[in-house]
């Protein structure tokens, strides 16, 4: 009950804070990708949009996975965050949020996540290979990122590449 009261306190924040920002020209015309979240155990990614298709992959309750812009037959064509891409049944999922594209990138090799941009602070968490991460700040060799499941932290730039 506290995590919905949280999670929903934070949506109205952000939302309240991209109201308010000035955006400019170019800010206006960036791409987003929506972000949804799974709302069942063991949602099946497949190779089609049908439940007849091979599973690619499946997903945990809460689990968030990115919204690729197409849908057929009540599934949603989507990429979670380790990569796998495919289709996954509309009711299963809800709204989460979304991201610019430009901020979505993926973890190249396994990279150490610190709780500061320096290798002597401490490890918050690892990402996985091919692990896609939303990138909020870059400031010289270091990005400030965060995973899907909200977890936030410095990785060095050089571990990322931008996702298409």
């Amino acid at each position: 009950m506290k995590r919905k009261v949280l999670m929903m306190i934070l949506s109205v924040l952000l939302v309240a804070s991209m109201l308010m920002a000035p955006m400019s020209a170019s800010a206006a015309s960036r791409k987003t990708v929506q972000i949804l979240q799974v709302t069942v155990d063991g949602a099946r990614v497949r190779k089609g949009p049908g439940s007849s298709y091979d599973v690619v992959t499946s997903v945990k309750n809460g689990g968030k996975v990115f919204y690729l812009g197409k849908e057929k037959d009540s599934f949603c064509y989507v990429r979670t965050d380790h990569g796998a891409v495919g289709y996954m049944y509309r009711g299963f999922l809800k709204s989460y949020g979304a991201a610019y594209k430009d901020q979505v990138y993926y973890a190249k090799q396994r990279a150490k996540v610190y709780k500061k941009a320096s290798t002597h602070s401490s490890k918050k968490t690892t990402l996985t290979k091919g692990q896609h991460v939303i990138v909020y700040q870059i400031k010289g060799n270091w990005a400030y990122i965060k995973t899907l499941g909200g977890t936030g932290g410095y990785v060095k730039k050089s571990s990322l590449k931008k996702a298409s």
